[in-house]
């Protein structure tokens, strides 16, 4: 069994070190010291043990999400993916933690977000559509049902298809002597096409461009 040779402060405001007798150690959150009942020479059981180890992994893991939505709106499934990737670095970083099942470590933290109301789904998307404003109505629903958003409900407006397509249009610059090439046409029609948009909306946003030239 391992003996707690020190709990010293850390660097972060709520975190200390739990220091153990083999001269490993865990960052822990310092609330948990008193809610576990932590002291000094204190000789850990295997199920003390277990309970350090959840509390170290839920203190990391809740930490890291909280500066990720504080860079940008997440999903639950965004998140979910992200606390994969961040204990399996964090196992290579503290031996304690391998072989430790996260699971139930990643459900609870992001019970804790869902709580607070930080995976808020109308936030996320009103954050992706202005990142993502040249895209297709149809590319934008396929991509959010990627991150985890429910789009059976989500209402988009799909006239703003023809003002993405003119956008497009702008930054390629053609000619009305170069869409009078059928292949040429025809591929930037493609092309287009291939981005999500229908063709009815190509056509449309094409006509309307021509028309300023």
């Amino acid at each position: 069994m391992l003996t707690i040779t020190n709990i010293k402060t850390g660097r972060v405001s709520n975190q200390v070190n739990l220091t153990f007798s083999d001269n490993s150690y865990l960052p822990f959150f310092i609330d948990d010291v008193v809610k576990l009942g932590l002291q000094k020479n204190q000789t850990i059981d295997g199920e003390k043990f277990s309970q350090i180890i959840s509390a170290a992994l839920f203190y990391l893991g809740r930490e890291y999400t909280l500066r990720q939505v504080a860079i940008s709106p997440k999903t639950q499934k965004i998140i979910s993916q992200k606390l994969k990737l961040f204990f399996q670095k964090t196992t290579r970083k503290y031996k304690h933690f391998i072989g430790f099942k996260t699971d139930e470590i990643i459900s609870a933290i992001i019970n804790d977000l869902n709580s607070k109301n930080l995976l808020n789904q109308d936030d996320f998307v009103k954050s992706f559509l202005a990142k993502n404003r040249r895209k297709s109505t149809n590319q934008i629903k396929f991509l959010l049902s990627q991150k985890g958003v429910d789009i059976s409900s989500l209402k988009l407006d799909k006239t703003n298809d023809i003002d993405s397509i003119k956008r497009i249009l702008a930054k390629k610059r053609p000619t009305k002597e170069f869409l009078k090439d059928f292949k040429a046409k025809n591929n930037l029609y493609a092309s287009l096409f291939r981005q999500g948009f229908d063709i009815s909306d190509i056509k449309a946003a094409i006509d309307d461009y021509l028309t300023l030239q």
